[in-house]
């Protein structure tokens, strides 16, 4: 059996940030263990803790935005862009499927979950052993749970990507650092019982304490936990979780389209679960902000951002606008027009020319774009959220969860086009919920996973070099086989 050594950064080496005095000597620094029992004390590090398992999450929005590349680009509702053929050239045989283990991103990936994994991992092992004169009893559930989650989450991101990983669920010791590739379907049980777990005890949205906004609640473990069943076509259960989220009345679809989007809307009652970012203000570029860099990527190039243009990655295709029907607002509020001008009669009106050379298509992606007053004083500072699951998703997944299971598909499919203003479809059957996704989530990273998941890889991609069965999975990084003597 192959087995592949788990790249770890070991929570005591973020811990050590927290204890550790820089007046100390170098030699004056305490074992792992023994951080770990200093400062698993109380439920304020305890939840310091946990807030250093979200913060892997973010690492996608700035380790060269992947889920954007892998979803939209690769899925061909996006052009590369960028400033030449070859900037970000690790994104080249991605899109043409001629790529290999020696791909760059694959291996940042890989090691950014696993090192959240262990993150989790830890902070389950120490605040389960924590006394209750250290932390209350419900707190401690509440973290635990939050933990579960976001460990729910990167297995999600890894079975997607690669199929068949590492299943790690404990802090693993040296002499386990070389792992065996779990199946699928064990991978899937674990992702499951993760989100079971942590919306047994989670708040509802309605009863979030303000100050946790951001973290996990009951409807986001369910919205996850609906995720995983609709990517295993596990259609009853799907229906079932969705139905119960759309019941619990916590969650509704904005009037206006365009409005979700904005930065002044942030966690409206449309968003599931969105990862938080904001602007430090330090001036300083790099990952140690807590912002993203989500919005210089997708910036025109053209348009100036942050005193610099954008990089103009992740620009729309002609094919994805050929998909809105007359009068669609979506599209307005996702596409950028060559010559358009945003924040008319506003000190941040500004005219957009999209027509630089990779911009095959001159449009340019507007849910990402910031108006110069919303722009950090540092590019890759941009304090606007990524929205992982909206209630829209939610509704349409349950439109294809009724589909399946003979239910009423229609009337959750509906309350999307309605709130755009569209009457009923102009598609049949499954095709009016794959349309409705495409455009309803368009620039959003879902496009190419949701081809491989309907099975449509080589129909819609095959002319571009996709195989089924050969590319529904990426391979593992050559790093990684390399270091686990993998041949």
């Amino acid at each position: 059996m192959k087995k592949i050594n788990i790249y770890l950064l070991p929570m005591a080496a973020v811990l050590l940030m927290f204890t550790s005095s820089c007046k100390k000597e170098f030699l004056d620094v305490k074992p792992p263990t023994q951080v770990m029992e200093d400062f698993f004390t109380s439920e304020a590090n305890a939840k310091l803790a946990i807030t250093g398992c979200y913060d892997v999450m973010g690492w996608d929005g700035n380790h060269n935005t992947i889920p954007f590349f892998f979803g939209d680009i690769i899925g061909r509702d996006g052009w590369k862009g960028g400033d030449v053929g070859g900037d970000q050239d690790w994104m080249n045989n991605l899109i043409n499927f001629t790529y290999t283990p020696d791909n760059y991103m694959l291996n940042v990936a890989w090691k950014n979950y696993y090192i959240g994994i262990n993150r989790c991992n830890t902070a389950i092992e120490n605040i389960d052993k924590m006394s209750s004169d250290m932390i209350s009893d419900d707190s401690k559930a509440n973290l635990i749970a939050q933990a579960r989650f976001v460990r729910g989450y990167f297995y999600f991101e890894l079975v997607k990507t690669w199929g068949k990983v590492p299943l790690v669920d404990h802090v693993l010791s040296p002499s386990e650092y070389q792992q065996p590739l779990a199946d699928e379907e064990t991978i899937w049980k674990f992702i499951e019982d993760d989100f079971k777990a942590a919306a047994e005890v989670l708040p509802t949205r309605m009863q979030q304490d303000p100050a946790d906004i951001g973290r996990a609640t009951k409807g986001a473990a369910q919205a996850f936990l609906a995720k995983a069943y609709i990517y295993q076509k596990k259609w009853p259960e799907a229906l079932d979780i969705t139905n119960q989220i759309i019941a619990s009345d916590n969650y509704s679809l904005l009037d206006n389209y365009a409005d979700v989007f904005k930065l002044e809307n942030e966690n409206n009652d449309e968003i599931v679960f969105s990862i938080q970012f904001k602007e430090t203000g330090n001036g300083d570029y790099g990952d140690e902000n807590e912002g993203t860099m989500l919005c210089v990527y997708m910036e025109v190039r053209n348009h100036p951002f942050a005193g610099i243009g954008g990089w103009g990655f992740n620009c729309p295709t002609q094919e994805l606008a050929d998909q809105y029907e007359p009068g669609d607002p979506r599209f307005e509020a996702t596409f950028i027009h060559d010559g358009e001008t945003l924040w008319e009669g506003t000190s941040d009106e500004s005219t957009f020319d999209c027509t630089f050379p990779t911009n095959i298509d001159h449009y340019g992606n507007q849910k990402y774009v910031l108006p110069a007053s919303q722009q950090p004083a540092d590019f890759s500072d941009a304090s606007k959220n990524w929205i992982l699951i909206r209630y829209a998703e939610v509704l349409l997944w349950n439109a294809e969860a009724a589909f399946y299971t003979g239910g009423d598909w229609e009337k959750p499919l509906q309350q999307v086009r309605d709130r755009v203003g569209l009457g009923p479809t102009p598609y049949s059957g499954i095709d009016a919920i794959y349309h409705e996704r495409r455009v309803e989530l368009a620039m959003e990273g879902q496009r190419f996973w949701d081809i491989v998941r309907q099975g449509r890889g080589e129909e819609i991609l095959g002319k571009y070099g996709y195989v089924e069965g050969i590319n529904n999975h990426f391979p593992i990084a050559q790093d990684q086989l390399d270091l686990s003597n993998i041949w």
